[in-house]
């Protein structure tokens, strides 16, 4: 009894954080049907379906993992949450919610996603930690909003089709692709993403950003096909292409686009406004414009490796009222290539060059 006394006193004593949490475990295929919370560590050693009309709720501090399941050798775990009800996850900057690997020496792909199949009620990632997994998040028929989270050491931090977005202040970091996306409408803000294969890469979709950092992706930093991008304030920078327009419509207003390994801007096939952006030290040109429509104005397009604008399409460029890093006609032209210098190119309009470039911080604030 005695040493029974002592043992329940040391336990007393002992800090909480020394106690081990109990883990709550689902194995195999189970099923949410009802309103559920968690609220400590999950183990996930299956597939867990959240019904439809059914609410998941994970609050502050959460751990969940997965336990890595390849039945195919595709070098991708199968376990994951499967939803078509809602998903909430509540966390808070000082205890945000982490979905991980389970395994000793966590990879990318260890697990599948956090996975929202038809899931019409608006789902929530706040303060929310997710990595190593093969799509870190993926919606099909959805609509989300994600916040305040970082998506790290994913195959693909963000993954979605046919849904509705909104990403504000997040972080993707070092996946192999950062966002990737079609036939959605999405909408990000102050977000980083760098370290990725591709940025972010979208076909059929709408999308507007606003405030981002896009920079250190191996690839494109912006990738956009078939597609409508309006870009406000944004520093797309050090990736290979910063943003690349095929066959889209384009806003592009008081962006910083530098260091880009090849080109700022690459235009194909495009009908953009391209206004008070700075496109400096970018190593081939500060924009490749094939046969796209639109203008080029007031921009700050100075230092770049081989041009300032290359025409590389049969169609005339719209470039007057730009600030070229010089003012005399043959300096202007010569930071442009066209039809001048190779036949059966378009001629580039570079007329009323800008006396001196307008300070970036002003380009910011154009309306």
């Amino acid at each position: 009894m005695k040493r029974l006394c002592c043992l329940l006193l040391l336990m007393l004593t002992l800090p909480v954080s020394s106690i081990a949490r109990e883990v709550l475990v689902y194995h195999g295929e189970q099923t949410i049907f009802e309103d559920t919370v968690w609220n400590g560590d999950v183990l996930i050693d299956g597939i867990l379906t959240v019904a439809a009309g059914a609410k998941l709720e994970i609050r502050p501090g959460s751990k969940i993992q997965f336990t890595r399941f390849d039945s195919n050798g595709d070098g991708i775990g199968e376990h994951e949450i499967f939803s078509q009800g809602t998903i909430r996850v509540i966390g808070t900057a000082d205890a945000p919610v982490l979905f991980t690997s389970a395994e000793e020496h966590p990879r990318p792909g260890d697990w599948g996603a956090i996975n929202m199949m038809v899931s019409e009620e608006e789902n929530s990632l706040e303060y929310t930690v997710v990595e190593y997994g093969y799509r870190g998040f993926h919606a099909h028929y959805s609509r989300a909003r994600l916040s305040n989270s970082t998506f790290r050491n994913n195959m693909r931090g963000a993954q979605f089709q046919e849904s509705q977005l909104v990403i504000d202040d997040c972080r993707f970091l070092d996946n192999t692709n950062g966002v990737q996306f079609r036939d959605s409408k999405v909408t990000l803000r102050r977000s980083l993403i760098s370290g990725s294969h591709w940025g972010l890469r979208c076909v059929y979709s709408e999308l507007k950003m606003s405030g981002c950092v896009i920079e250190n992706n191996l690839v494109n930093g912006v990738n956009i096909r078939d597609g409508k991008i309006e870009a406000r304030g944004n520093r797309i920078v050090s990736n290979r292409r910063g943003l690349y327009l095929q066959r889209s419509e384009g806003l592009i207003v008081g962006n910083d686009f530098s260091a880009n390994s090849e080109h700022g801007i690459f235009l194909e096939d495009a009908q953009v406004e391209v206004v008070d952006n700075r496109l400096v030290e970018n190593g081939r040109a500060g924009v490749r414009w094939l046969n796209s429509k639109g203008r080029l104005a007031r921009n700050l397009i100075a230092n770049n490796g081989v041009y300032g604008l290359i025409n590389d399409g049969t169609t005339s460029v719209n470039a007057r009222n730009n600030w070229w890093g010089a003012v005399t006609p043959r300096d202007v032209a010569a930071a442009v290539r066209d039809g001048i210098d190779r036949s059966g190119l378009g001629l580039v309009d570079s007329r009323y060059p800008l006396m001196q470039p307008l300070p970036f911080y002003l380009l910011l604030e154009t309306p």
